[in-house]
């Protein structure tokens, strides 16, 4: 009887896990004031990008970020070659915040952004691997502006 509890409670921790894993706080109802859903419309109604870099082979990149309100984001590796775009990969994933002021995105696997600066002409932040108080957590000061296409 007792391996009857444990698998049942093992079930119904997985299944609460996925569940709350999978909950993307702009798919929630009635809790997002003026301010909120700004930032929101801030992060998804303009594609982002990094600044462009030169590779060692001499190729121009740029990565383009375009979030989505139900919680979906695309990073495109863009190759720039004589004024025209190449894409080269695309990576697909899913976005939420972790925290009720909406300063940190979350992208799993303990992977955030904690939010410094928002605005229509600049999106910077730190891009943090790990958890705050980690030892081995590390963070990167990273800025984006809008996309311009070249």
């Amino acid at each position: 009887m007792n391996k009857n509890r444990i698998k049942t409670s093992l079930l119904i921790s997985i299944a609460f896990f996925f569940i709350v894993s999978n909950i993307r706080c702009v798919e929630e109802q009635g809790y997002k004031n003026y301010g909120k859903e700004s930032v929101i419309s801030q992060i998804c109604d303009i594609t982002w990008a990094s600044e462009k870099v030169t590779d060692e082979n001499g190729s121009v990149w740029q990565t383009a970020y375009k979030f989505n309100k139900n919680g979906t984001y695309t990073k495109t590796n863009i190759k720039i070659e004589n004024k025209e775009n190449k894409k080269g990969v695309t990576i697909n994933g899913l976005w939420s915040f972790s925290d009720s002021k909406f300063r940190t995105i979350y992208f799993g696997r303990e992977h955030y952004w904690d939010i410094v600066k928002l605005t229509k002409n600049e999106f910077s932040f730190y891009d943090r691997s790990g958890n705050n108080g980690d030892p081995f957590m590390n963070r990167q000061y990273t800025v984006l502006i809008p996309y311009k296409g070249n």
